[in-house]
Formats: structure tokens, C-alpha cells, sequence
């Protein structure tokens, strides 16, 4: 079956190729694992990209740790329950929502591109925290490696601001993301990335253009509006950040112990009991006998199978 690859990605192999940083080479070989169409045709071209992916991850790795720089880059490693990437024009509010969701204390000013460097925060959700990253403003010729955090994050949250143009601003935005391959609009890119949609600084916004803009993208995006400046809605920005991430808190008791939701792990939603063994501990998947599940779906410490799928605040008691 032939690969029928698109135009786009040649243009993007020919950057890949002049590119003299590796970080950049990685970035375009994210790039071209994206463009390409998913079928039987490309499943030697997919693999060899991710060994090709695999290798330059690993002589970054051995260049980091020798001291080597390789020019300016910039990346953030991932730390928490996940890492939620701030996306935007110059002037949309993110420095300030930083500030807000994680009490972090980065420069904020009225003129555009204040943030020129990757900025990290910590956000609290209930028991949990998550990575909230900060970057540079959004622009046609920004620098590879913003789009490398981009792409490497598990929510791009879209920072739009609620008083200026809302759907030029958006169609800028996504059309931007979209010419790298990072596909936040359209229901034909199979790699579409996760995206929440914030109509920030909604004090100053007109309330018939927020509107205007819900009527037309609420079915197809995951939208909040929320203010920086006065803090309205930001709770439930960080109720949708943790729905987005499609995460769930598993807690573990000790046998004979009471039932005490602290500390918790950390899983995928549709983690099974087995699967939560073994991400505790290698050897629990092989020795589990069985397990009990205290639950708020009515479950007080009743055996279930290894293959029950678990929900976000279940408490388990494993017996090896």
C-alpha cells in the first residue's frame, strides 16, 4: 500500500534535514509523525521515526549530561499529576493566570511579550498538583522549541482575551498551531491535540461577542471563562483541567488499618486493579491474590476482580 504522503510533509522533512540543533531535529520529527496518514501503507515510515525520535532523545540525554548546550532551548520537565501548557497571543493574560492558579510570581505587563522564557507553577487540586506552564507569546516565526512544549504537553489550555476580537484571535492562534501540525480544530486530524479553550480577563469582555463566540465553538470545544484579575471562574478552570487530563486519585490501605484518602496515586482512567498493582509495585501484579475496594459507588471493603476498572477516590487494599 503506498504512503501518498502530503506536500506539507516534505516541506517539513527538508527542515528537518537543514536543521543543525538536535532538539530542533526531534521537534521536527514530532512534526512529521503528526502529518503523516495513519495506515498500513506508513507503518514502516511511522516506526522508523520513532526510532529515529528514540535515538535523538537518547544523545540529547548523554549531551545534557556531559554539559553540552547546543544553543538556546528551552524544555520543562514534567512533574505532578500532569502538565497543562499555556498557549497564546501577545497581551491574552497568561502571565496572570499563572500567578493566580499556582501563587507563582512572574513578571506582568501591559505591553506584549513580557515572557520571554518558559515559566513553571505548581497548581493545587484538592489533594494533587499539577504542572501549569507559562511560555512566550504566540507568534508566526516563534522559535521550534515553543512548539516542542507545545506538543509534548498533556493539555494546551488556549488563553484567549474575553475583550478584544475573540474569533480572529482564535483563528490566528489555532491557524499558527496548525502549520506546525498541532491540530486544535477540525474533526479530520486523528492526532488532535487536547485543548481547552479560556476567555480570559472576562471583566472586559462584551458580553455578546462571548456569546457570539460559545454559540459558535461550545459543541466542538471545551470552553471556561474565567478572570485573572477578580478570579471568577478559576475554580472551575481547575475542575475542567483535571477532567481534561482524564486522570483518576487511586489511595491504598494497609490491612487492618482505616480507610484514610492520602497521598494518592496517580493513574489513567480505565487503570484496572492489576494494572494499579503493578504501577505500585512490579512484583504485585505476580503475587496479587486479591484485592479489596472501598469506593463511593457503594463498595466497604468487598472483593473485586483484578480486571475491575477503577474511578477517581478509591480506596484499595491488596493482599500478596
Amino acid at each position: 500500500m503506498p504512503a501518498n504522503l502530503p506536500p506539507q510533509y516534505f516541506d517539513v522533512e527538508k527542515k528537518y534535514r537543514e536543521a543543525r540543533d538536535l532538539r530542533e531535529k526531534l521537534v521536527y520529527l514530532q512534526e512529521l509523525l503528526a502529518i503523516i496518514p495513519k495506515h498500513k501503507g506508513t507503518e514502516k515510515l511511522q516506526a522508523d521515526l520513532k526510532t529515529r525520535m528514540s535515538k535523538l532523545k537518547d544523545t540529547i540525554s548523554k549531551q545534557k549530561k556531559s554539559g553540552g548546550t547546543g544553543g538556546a532551548w528551552f524544555q520543562v520537565e514534567k512533574q505532578g499529576a500532569g502538565q497543562v501548557v499555556l498557549a497564546g497571543l501577545p497581551n491574552s493574560g497568561k502571565s496572570a493566570l499563572l500567578n493566580v492558579l499556582t501563587n507563582a510570581h512572574v513578571e506582568v505587563a501591559l505591553y506584549p511579550f513580557t515572557t520571554t522564557l518558559p515559566q513553571v507553577g505548581m497548581m493545587e487540586f484538592e489533594d494533587i498538583k499539577i504542572q501549569i506552564v507559562d511560555t512566550p507569546p504566540l507568534y508566526d516565526e516563534a522559535p521550534a522549541w515553543l512548539f516542542g512544549l507545545y506538543r509534548n504537553g498533556d493539555i494546551l489550555l488556549i488563553v484567549l482575551d474575553a475583550g478584544t476580537g475573540l474569533h480572529q484571535d482564535f483563528k490566528t492562534a489555532s491557524d499558527i498551531l496548525n502549520a506546525r501540525n498541532i491540530f486544535v480544530t477540525g474533526t479530520e486530524h486523528e492526532d488532535r491535540k487536547r485543548s481547552i479553550i479560556l476567555l480570559n480577563k472576562s471583566d472586559a469582555g462584551k458580553s455578546d461577542a462571548v456569546n457570539s463566540f460559545l454559540t459558535a465553538y461550545r459543541e466542538r470545544f471545551q470552553i471556561v471563562i474565567a478572570s485573572s484579575e477578580t478570579g471568577a471562574g478559576i475554580e472551575q478552570l481547575r475542575r475542567e483541567i483535571f477532567a481534561a487530563l482524564e486522570i483518576i486519585r487511586v489511595y491504598t490501605k494497609k490491612i487492618g488499618h482505616p480507610v484514610e484518602k492520602r497521598d494518592p496515586v496517580v493513574l489513567r482512567q480505565g487503570t484496572t486493579v492489576i494494572d494499579a498493582a503493578e504501577y505500585i509495585h512490579k512484583d504485585f501484579r505476580k503475587n496479587l491474590k486479591f484485592a479489596r475496594l472501598w469506593s463511593d459507588a457503594g463498595y466497604s471493603g468487598q472483593r473485586v476482580e483484578k480486571n475491575h476498572v477503577l474511578s477517581d477516590g478509591d480506596v484499595l487494599e491488596f493482599h500478596v
